[in-house]
């Protein structure tokens, strides 16, 4: 499998959250919480449409990394 977004409610607070997991399941990022779930899935998907072109900026050099 590979890298996914795990989309849940939480009890707690009754919001809308997702986590973007590795292939092994592991939490790698986490959502702020949402009161729509449609308003995290259109998150997820505006994640999805730039993640593939997104830069690096490194604040430790301060510049866009290569």
């Amino acid at each position: 499998t590979p890298m996914y977004f795990y989309l849940f409610k939480s009890t707690a607070n009754n919001q809308w959250y997702f986590n973007i997991r590795a292939a092994n399941h592991e939490r790698i990022a986490s959502s702020e919480g949402y009161h729509n779930k449609q308003d995290a899935i259109n998150t997820i998907n505006v994640i999805r449409r730039g993640a593939a072109t997104a830069g690096i900026y490194d604040a430790s050099v301060e510049k866009w990394a290569a």
